[in-house]
């Protein structure tokens, strides 16, 4: 293996380290990749988005129990400034802002349920991370908050009323892009920003910038002026004229004929307009950030998310406390050698804590359909991969969107199992698997890379089109992503690193982890994860026992899609464990589940000879089977035979009453 050059000096961000907050929520700090509490040990995230989510008290306290008993530890709460009441049909706007005016004036009672609903996960040891244009609107009364010309004015307030009318595909990334070139939505966002985290909320007590429960703050979601640009984003005349007018000046200033800004001809321009695009992107994030440690947060903060180039990529490298990317991809991970991890870890930075702000199947009728009966490989594979990776969170979007068909219960009051991407409370089926799955992330059972890659890239980067912006300088070949752990930097590139073998052909099945812990095979159609705590399988069983697993046996019929999940609870290895979560689910090829023929063991495991004490099978999924104990057989070798019929997740355990 080539050696390449070491990750980059660590970086080190602390934050609200001085506040002596109470509950379960502990001040954290990064320390290079990875955020770490005052004693010491590593954080990972297991989240869930929370869309436009204001609950009545006794809801918000189920939820957060809920998620706390799934193993989730971070909640992204998402869309709270999106004025429309489709998800929230009983309040004013739907949203933390009234809108009747202009977007400046709380809702009081959006803003104290969102309060009590933060304090409620707060309770259970359940962490934020902030997304603060949640999908902000602007209104024409919001045009005094900088005072000008009566033209002036008049131009900005007709141009917010333009936006307002458009079609809402239409103005989502003009009204992201707004506050990086207008100098009122600027402001408007500044002051949203100082209030929202100098609001001290009544139920914690605490400012939520002086709370450790906000571990990050994120300023727009998925925005990249550049990318807004080249994908031919305009905004109303008024605001165009000023913005095209920036940029001739800009240009000119540089000694360069500023020509289009939208389609430059040469590559002075094009490298001139990447630097002005993203340079007006870095102003905008230096300017939150100085507002945001004005009110009092040292939360970790980053500007946007998503690969947006290697441009913005740099920036990031050089600003930002964390790094977030998204990811909808296609769960049958073993369908080829490539598959959504390549791209799910393309924003990966050395040296900075990075998440999956969003995941899940991918999107679009026909990806939900086609993906719905192996969407369970997902959460196996994003944990396995994920902790091979080095990733500090993943966060499933979504958990909920509104206030939606949830009882009093919090839960659902029609689960399913169907898919529903982006109300995961009501699928029956990735549920089984969320809270084992997250055992294994949280804990770190699978091994990080234990031969790293950093992929050098040096500029100057400007891209002339959106296939050109979304290449990337430098990218690694297929498949490699399930080998070795690969982070991005910006700086000389080593003369070697076109000879790599990542660099030059494909990787073949079985694709092994530098780890040896995970097997994707894509001849088999399986994916295969063993350590020492936990074993899991997702995919099509055959004839051959799975790859690497030492415990865990599954027999099912020809073209059975199975995901079974294994993990210790005690903290010991499987071989030695009193006590293991185990979630399971199968689909067959027409589409119906049949877990219930599903046949599994688990052998190598403790004797039960040893004082009598025998394994006792209790289920905890389906939830209206909870507590129920079931029958299990244990031969004399001590391989325990599962119960077939009448559960989805169960604990086994060793000496149970």
């Amino acid at each position: 293996m080539i050696c390449l050059r070491p990750f980059l000096a660590t970086l080190c961000v602390a934050f609200s380290s001085l506040v002596a907050a109470p509950g379960p929520i502990e001040p954290l700090a990064i320390r290079g990749a990875d955020y770490f509490t005052q004693a010491g040990e590593p954080v990972r995230f297991w989240g869930v988005n929370i869309v436009a989510g204001y609950y009545d008290k006794a809801k918000a306290d189920a939820i957060a129990a809920n998620l706390a008993a799934l193993g989730v530890n971070l909640v992204r709460p998402h869309h709270n400034l999106r004025p429309s009441r489709d998800w929230n049909p009983g309040m004013v706007s739907g949203s933390l802002l009234t809108y009747e005016n202009d977007s400046r004036e709380w809702d009081p009672e959006a803003l104290d349920r969102f309060d009590y609903l933060n304090a409620a996960l707060r309770r259970r040891g359940i962490y934020l991370a902030f997304s603060l244009h949640g999908t902000r609107a602007y209104r024409a009364g919001d045009v005094d908050i900088l005072k000008t010309d009566d033209a002036d004015r008049r131009g900005w307030m007709e141009a917010i009323k333009e936006i307002h009318g458009w079609d809402w595909r239409r103005g989502f990334d003009v009204r992201k892009l707004l506050p990086v070139v207008d100098e009122r939505a600027a402001l408007l966002n500044v002051e949203f920003t100082r209030k929202l985290l100098e609001h001290r909320n009544p139920y914690t007590g605490l400012t939520y910038a002086e709370d450790p429960q906000v571990i990050s703050i994120e300023l727009v979601n998925e925005h990249s002026l550049e990318y807004a640009v080249i994908c031919n984003n305009r905004m109303p005349a008024h605001l165009q004229k000023a913005f095209e007018a920036r940029w001739a000046h800009y240009a000119r200033a540089a000694g360069i004929e500023p020509g289009d800004l939208y389609a430059p001809t040469n590559d002075e321009q094009r490298m001139l307009r990447s630097r002005f695009l993203n340079g007006l992107d870095e102003t905008f994030f230096e300017r939150m950030k100085a507002a945001a440690r004005a009110a009092g947060s040292r939360a970790p903060m980053t500007l946007s998310n998503l690969w947006r180039g290697d441009a913005f990529a740099e920036m990031n490298q050089r600003t930002a406390d964390f790094i977030e990317n998204h990811a909808y991809i296609d769960p049958l991970v073993v369908r080829g050698i490539d598959d959504g991890f390549r791209s799910a870890n393309r924003m990966a930075l050395v040296d900075k804590p990075y998440f999956l702000g969003e995941f899940n199947q991918a999107e679009g009728a026909a990806n939900i359909a086609r993906h719905a009966p192996h969407r369970t490989m997902l959460p196996v594979a994003g944990a396995a991969y994920g902790l091979h990776a080095g990733w500090s969170g993943i966060v499933w979007f979504a958990w909920i969107h509104g206030d939606g068909a949830i009882g009093d219960d919090g839960w659902a009051l029609d689960e399913g199992r169907k898919a529903r991407l982006g109300d995961m409370v009501f699928d029956g089926m990735m549920l089984d698997h969320i809270r084992t799955t997250g055992m294994i992330f949280r804990r770190g059972l699978v091994a990080p890379s234990s031969k790293p890659v950093v992929l050098w890239a040096e500029g100057p980067f400007g891209a002339a089109n959106y296939q050109d912006l979304m290449r990337g300088a430098v990218d690694h070949r297929a498949g490699w992503q399930s080998v070795h752990a690969f982070r991005r930097a910006y700086g000389p590139v080593p003369e070697d690193q076109g000879y790599a073998p990542w660099m030059r052909e494909p990787a073949k099945s079985p694709l092994v982890s530098d780890t040896g812990e995970i097997v994707r095979d894509v001849e088999r159609r399986q994916l295969t994860v063993a350590t020492g705590q936990a074993e899991a399988f997702s995919g099509f069983p055959d004839a051959d026992a799975p790859a690497k697993l030492r415990h865990l046996e599954l027999r099912a019929k020809p073209g059975v899609f199975a995901t079974v999940v294994a993990v210790s609870e005690d903290g010991q290895a499987l071989s030695q464990t009193r006590r293991v979560v185990i979630s399971r689910s199968a689909v067959a090829e027409d589409g119906g589940e049949v877990a219930d023929e599903l046949a599994l063991r688990l052998a190598g495991m403790r004797s039960s000879a040893d004082g009598g004490e025998g394994w006792s099978f209790v289920v905890t999924r389906p939830r209206a089977a909870a507590g129920k104990r079931l029958p299990v057989q244990v031969d004399a070798h001590g391989a325990v035979r599962l119960p077939l019929a009448g559960w989805h997740e169960g604990e086994l355990v060793l000496g149970g009453k």
